[in-house]
């Protein structure tokens, strides 16, 4: 009998708002009405600099579903998956990589001014 298992390949092109949430969602519920748990696969190529916590949150809460389902999620990065990219690669049974790409999370970076020696001298408590 021949291997009757298929391949589902979907792609999130995520920016700053992840604005490609409500595809990735209609994709995957295509997917659970018509694949196979367990049998089937999935990937996702990924690629994101991340951006709003909300937005990819939902994004992330997607690929959720397929794992629970019982799906085994891949997810291939090429580029970049930083942030709220590199959430939703969490999801995933496994993450692939080109050499180079960039996968991780760097934090934020802000500069806040020190107003503690102007609050003392006014002898104000915070």
């Amino acid at each position: 009998k021949k291997n009757d298992q298929k391949i589902y390949v979907l792609d999130f092109k995520g920016d700053v708002q992840a604005s490609a949430v409500d595809t990735i969602r209609e994709e995957i519920t295509l997917i659970l009405a018509t694949a196979k748990a367990g049998h089937d696969r999935v990937v996702v190529r990924l690629e994101s600099p991340g951006g709003m916590v909300h937005g990819y949150g939902l994004a992330a809460a997607q690929l959720v579903r397929l794992r629970d389902a019982g799906f085994n999620v891949t997810i291939c990065v090429d580029k970049v998956a930083a942030s709220g990219g590199y959430m939703m690669a969490c999801i995933a049974s496994e993450i692939i990589s080109a050499p180079f790409a960039v996968v991780g999370s760097i934090g934020v970076v802000a500069q806040v001014p020190n107003f503690n020696r102007l609050l003392k001298q006014h002898n104000v408590d915070f």
